[in-house]
């Protein structure tokens, strides 16, 4: 059995189009929903009881982010497989029997993620190398885009339709459509509730692999990818303004530092980020127009939340 868990924060509309997709699978019907809304006042939690009642549906009184409400369903699933379904991942007719399919012929892969396109068919990026300063330092100032092996690596996990590649090992593939072997979940354990969103599956695919399990790239399946729709909505913890969004990932980004590389790597990022803030704060004041006033207050931002969060580290000790 596959179980399909769906964590939903005010997101009616394309969470009804979501579960559409899933009942419309064909040759594959072993298969139960849990939808886990996390505090949504939009009606999603009424759209699920009246029109899919077959849905296992939970309410979580509060919004205690992505991995934990992932969480409240993989404890009481009862699939051999997991899949983390974003609420705006729309998935194809034969996308879940071709998934099951492949699980079932490598069994030692314990996460595969798929090909995500936008609604258009234009690619996203599926697939990544484990996060570190350094490979910080260069997305951020533009090195990365401008090195030689950069138009390769994308061209092979961005693959086009009719070009894609086989599926191969990679370190990470976002939590869009997350496919969870249930025997490696008992062997590392739930997704780390410290992460309240981004990167909560950076950090459960590098212990899959340090547990020996294989992290699987199948671009042979595409699934259609919103993005960022939970994150658009207002709430005590996300709001509209970006400043809590931002907050968020910094967080997540210098937890997932510290958590695996240690202070000094966390520090590390933190003096390439700041670094690379104040010279873009610099270089816009020198302009007065409305795009330069913009990348100042952003570069202030991130700044200010950096090292808010290095702070609050460093006091830690």
């Amino acid at each position: 059995m596959l179980s399909i868990i769906i964590v939903s924060y005010n997101t009616e509309a394309i969470l009804r189009k979501a579960l559409e997709k899933v009942y419309q699978q064909k040759h594959y019907d072993d298969f139960e929903i849990l939808v886990v809304d996390n505090a949504s006042s939009d009606g999603s939690c009424e759209m699920v009881e009246r029109e899919f009642p077959q849905v296992r549906l939970f309410r979580n009184p509060s919004n205690d982010g992505f991995a934990a409400g992932n969480n409240i369903a993989i404890r009481e699933a009862r699939g051999e497989y997991l899949l983390l379904l974003n609420s705006d991942a729309y998935i194809f007719p034969d996308t879940l029997k071709e998934s099951v399919d492949f699980m079932d012929a490598n069994p030692r892969t314990g996460i595969m993620g798929v090909q995500l396109v936008c609604e258009d068919g234009s690619p996203q990026p599926s697939a990544r190398e484990f996060p570190t300063p350094w490979k910080k330092f260069k997305v951020m100032t533009g090195f990365e885009a401008r090195h030689p092996s950069y138009e390769t690596y994308y061209d092979y996990y961005q693959a086009t339709v009719g070009d894609r590649p086989q599926a191969k090992s990679v370190e990470w593939v976002p939590g869009a459509y997350f496919l969870l072997r249930r025997r490696m979940v008992d062997e590392i354990g739930l997704l780390d509730e410290n992460f309240f969103m981004y990167f909560e599956e950076v950090d459960y695919c590098l212990r899959a692999i340090k547990a020996g399990w294989n992290v699987i790239f199948n671009p042979q399946i595409t699934v259609i990818h919103l993005g960022g729709q939970s994150s658009l909505k207002t709430s005590a913890n996300v709001s509209r303004s970006g400043r809590q969004i931002v907050d968020i990932r910094v967080n997540s980004e210098y937890d997932y530092y510290r958590k695996h590389y240690g202070l000094l790597t966390m520090l590390r990022a933190a003096f390439f980020e700041i670094s690379w803030k104040t010279l873009i704060w610099l270089k816009n004041s020198l302009v007065n127009d409305s795009l330069s006033s913009l990348k100042i207050a952003e570069s202030k931002m991130a700044i200010e939340l950096v090292s808010l969060k290095v702070g609050r580290e460093l006091a830690l000790r």
